[in-house]
């Protein structure tokens, strides 16, 4: 039991380690790709960092499996460099013990990839969604093209002669009734922007004010200076439940592959980390990672192919999972009969 927890205590130590490293990295890059988005004015610099948090899951999805393939092959190389495998088996911890802990763990990891890929990304995807299509008032109003009718919600149509600076020149604005607006307002104005201070707001200046009264009569009223609160359409909306059922057969395809990839990896990473004691515990990291690069790398290149049919795509990815389980089975073979 000591020997057991020592183990997998190791084991998951380095899996953690090396999830942090590599997560910090794709954290790291996408977060130049969405802040280089949002300086271009494609997305709102204000939901940069929930998109990266809300990704994190999806994220989970490849890392995990590949920090749980090299923490299988540092702790086994860190134990037989030095030595202190010979003497776990010496104590009882015997091959079919190693291969079972593995693999148990292995299912693990499955469990947690598979509720990573099917409640929280889903869920999750559409959020991110969400925050991309929503737009501030600011954005809306930056994007007219003056000298054309522009709908920014669903109740409030607005129209300007030029824009200079943000300020939109000789406006019309019409708000029809909605939930929080009982009755219709024309605006025409000399200039109105963007009030900063209150959410959804236009600061307008030098206009007429023409509202409607419950005759349907118009009455006009004059200023110098008015502030008026549009309607917004940028509240979330209730975010539907998603589970499995919402997967597409491609996506559970997926899922199930990467599961059975992070078991295979397993018969792979033993033979893998196989080494003298006196070549280090870092040696065989490189080629195993090599190995599981393209192990992965054809599985994506298998799901990425349009033109295969759903079919085709089982088969392609059945027949990567066979290849590298032959592969693993012919090291192992390989070492029984060096040794």
């Amino acid at each position: 039991m000591i020997l057991n927890r020592y183990f997998l205590k190791t084991i998951f130590s380095y899996t953690a380690s090396v999830s942090v490293i590599f997560l910090l990295i794709i954290v790291s890059s996408r977060s130049i790709q969405y802040l280089d988005q949002a300086a271009r004015g494609e997305i709102n610099p204000e939901v940069v960092f929930w998109i990266i948090l809300f990704r994190l899951p999806e994220f989970g999805q490849i890392i995990l499996p590949l920090s749980f393939f090299i923490g299988i092959v540092l702790t086994l190389g860190k134990l037989r460099s030095e030595s202190e495998f010979v003497v776990m088996q010496q104590n009882g911890f015997s091959s079919i013990r190693l291969h079972t802990l593995l693999v148990s763990c292995g299912i693990l990891i499955c469990g947690v990839i598979f509720s990573l890929s099917a409640w929280l990304t889903p869920q999750f995807d559409l959020h991110i969604k969400e925050m991309l299509e929503q737009k501030t008032l600011k954005e809306k109003i930056v994007a007219l093209t003056p000298g054309e009718f522009h709908k920014i919600s669903e109740s409030t149509l607005i129209y300007s002669e030029e824009s200079i600076d943000e300020d939109l020149i000789k406006v019309f604005i019409k708000n029809t009734p909605n939930k929080n607006q009982s009755r219709e307002l024309l605006v025409f104005a000399e200039k109105a922007h963007v009030e900063e201070s209150i959410k959804d707001s236009f600061n307008i200046k030098n206009g007429s004010l023409f509202f409607s009264d419950e005759s349907e009569n118009f009455s006009k009223l004059s200023f110098k200076e008015m502030k008026l609160k549009v309607s917004s359409d940028t509240d979330v909306s209730p975010v539907k439940k998603q589970n499995l059922d919402a997967l597409g057969p491609s996506d559970t395809i997926w899922l199930l592959s990467i599961s059975v990839m992070t078991i295979i990896s397993v018969f792979l990473a033993i033979p893998l980390s196989d080494g003298n004691p006196r070549e280090g515990r870092y040696k065989k990291v490189l080629p195993a990672l090599l190995v599981f690069s393209l192990y992965l790398g054809l599985l994506i290149a298998g799901r990425g192919v349009s033109d295969l049919s759903l079919v085709n795509k089982i088969y392609s990815m059945a027949f990567v999972h066979l290849f590298f389980l032959i592969l693993s089975f012919y090291l192992y073979f390989r070492k029984n009969h060096r040794v």
